[in-house]
């Protein structure tokens, strides 16, 4: 049906398909993106959870690796408590067979009165001996630490004196008694037992300096400070990066902080493949377009059902359903409206004499002009053939109402233009039938009172416009004050 045709109700909810289309559009749009963030939440938890698990098994070998480590100063620290002293000999006999099995120990010094003294391997560290603990800065805080807990302290990684890097142990020793004198009942301090760690290489066994499992990780907590400490593996920015952390206590209190993020970052981490997010917002998009085309499909089928598809004015169906809701609403507001049965004079010979696509430009310009005579609650109908309807949904008076037929009457003398550029004319006869507010009038019986009018009218000539006679009475007035005559 032409868009200009379309009924005038139709046309102002033209915009309802867009509407439709448009919240559709974006509740599927609202949809996708909660599945998405929900489908990328529970990825991201899942990733979390490998990341912990990561961690968690990077701490576990780094505590083994600790404690085994830890032993070798420990075994040294029991034998010197024991005997009082360690010799050179002994000293470089022993530690040399603990050290054949940890290769990642760089080398164990002894310390007595926080001085080192000996140290092995001596070969390459001998810049570390006399190194005064407690006069180094980097070394001093550990070693106090160490004395006053009475346990071994871990500190590091610290730049030691003799080159590199190292995490360093201090193992205090106390002597409870020295052999061949009489014990004492306070414990005396004896010195220290320092072991230096390779921390490069201790870092690489537990998988501390590597992205494993699609993780970058990264450890925190210089000299056992926790989240205090500055970064020493890894990217320092990789804190700043909401990772999954993980506290890895020490000896001697005092932690590091290892920290993860998936390689890529989290932005990418669990995210949804990106054709599969423009799939569900393209599906969206398409979603929306159906409930739009569905939306003016259902109008459409609406608009044939109840319209004529050649004027595009309300049919037979519609005209019954406006007809008896304005004699419902004449009854209800005791008030006064009118039915004008309208019928094409002439109509016959054009259709004949032009073609029947002459004759449907013809109706459909009648419909036109009928509409345009029609007031806004008033109601311009096709009954069928040549036959037209107007109902009046309120009029003052009958004689109201007849010169609106008057008016209709006098339009339609108006040469009608066809698209071959030929002009036609033709008349119409009427037939009005006032329906007062006083009962509601049956509508056959209200049809029947204008088609008999009608009747009248074409029967004493045609051109003319004749008033039914009230509803009760059943009688026609064709007198001249109550018809209008084609001039």
């Amino acid at each position: 049906m032409p868009a200009a045709r379309l009924p005038a109700h139709w046309l102002r909810s033209r915009y309802l398909p867009l509407i439709v289309g448009l919240g559709s559009c974006a509740l599927a749009m609202l949809l996708a993106w909660v599945v998405i963030d929900i489908s990328h939440t529970k990825a991201r938890t899942e990733i979390v959870a490998r990341g912990q698990t990561h961690l968690l098994e990077i701490r576990d070998r780094l505590d083994r690796q600790l404690q085994s480590t830890l032993s070798v100063p420990e075994t040294v620290a029991a034998f010197v408590a024991a005997q009082g002293h360690m010799s050179p000999e002994i000293f470089a006999s022993v530690v040399g067979r603990l050290l054949e099995s940890q290769r990642n120990i760089r080398n164990l010094a002894l310390a007595p009165d926080n001085v080192i003294s000996d140290i092995y391997p001596r070969l390459g560290n001998e810049k570390a001996l006399g190194l005064r603990y407690l006069e180094n800065p980097q070394q001093r805080g550990a070693v106090e630490r160490a004395i006053q807990t009475r346990r071994t302290v871990v500190a590091g990684p610290i730049p030691l004196v003799q080159g590199g890097l190292g995490i360093v142990s201090r193992t205090p020793v106390y002597l409870s008694s020295v052999p061949g004198t009489a014990s004492v009942a306070e414990p005396r301090f004896w010195g220290i037992v320092s072991l230096a760690v390779n921390a490069d290489t201790l870092f690489t066994d537990v998988g501390l300096n590597t992205e494993q499992m699609g993780f970058q990780v990264a450890a925190r907590g210089l000299d056992a400070m926790g989240a205090q400490g500055a970064v020493f593996v890894g990217r320092a920015g990789l804190f700043d990066e909401n990772p999954v952390t993980l506290d890895v206590p020490l000896p001697g209190g005092g932690n590091w902080i290892l920290g993860a993020v998936p390689v890529g970052g989290w932005k990418s981490a669990g995210s949804a493949p990106a054709l599969v997010v423009t799939l569900s917002y393209v599906f969206a998009l398409l979603l929306g377009l159906l409930s739009a085309w569905l939306v003016r499909a259902h109008q459409l089928v609406l608009a044939l059902a109840s319209h004529d598809r050649l004027t595009g004015l309300p049919n037979r169906r519609l005209f019954d359903d406006r007809l008896s809701q304005a004699v419902l609403a004449a009854y209800r507001d005791r008030r006064a409206g009118a039915l004008l049965l309208v019928d094409l004079d002439g109509f016959k010979a054009i259709n004949d004499s032009m073609g029947h696509g002459s004759g449907d430009q013809v109706l459909v310009r009648v419909g036109q002009r009928l509409a345009g005579l029609a007031r806004g609650n008033d109601t311009a109908a096709r009954l069928g053939g040549d036959e037209f309807a107007l109902v009046l949904n309120a009029v003052t008076s009958p004689q109201a109402a007849m010169e609106i037929a008057q008016r209709v009457i006098l339009d339609m003398l108006a040469p009608i233009g066809l698209d071959n550029g030929e002009h036609v004319r033709i008349g119409v006869s009427i037939g009005v039938a006032v329906f007062q507010g006083d009962a509601a009038e049956a509508l056959p019986a209200l049809i029947d009172r204008a088609d008999q009018a009608l009747y009248a009218s074409k029967r004493t000539g045609k051109g003319k416009a004749t008033l039914a006679a009230p509803a009760e009475l059943h009688t026609y007035a064709t007198q001249p004050q109550n018809s209008s005559t084609m001039p």
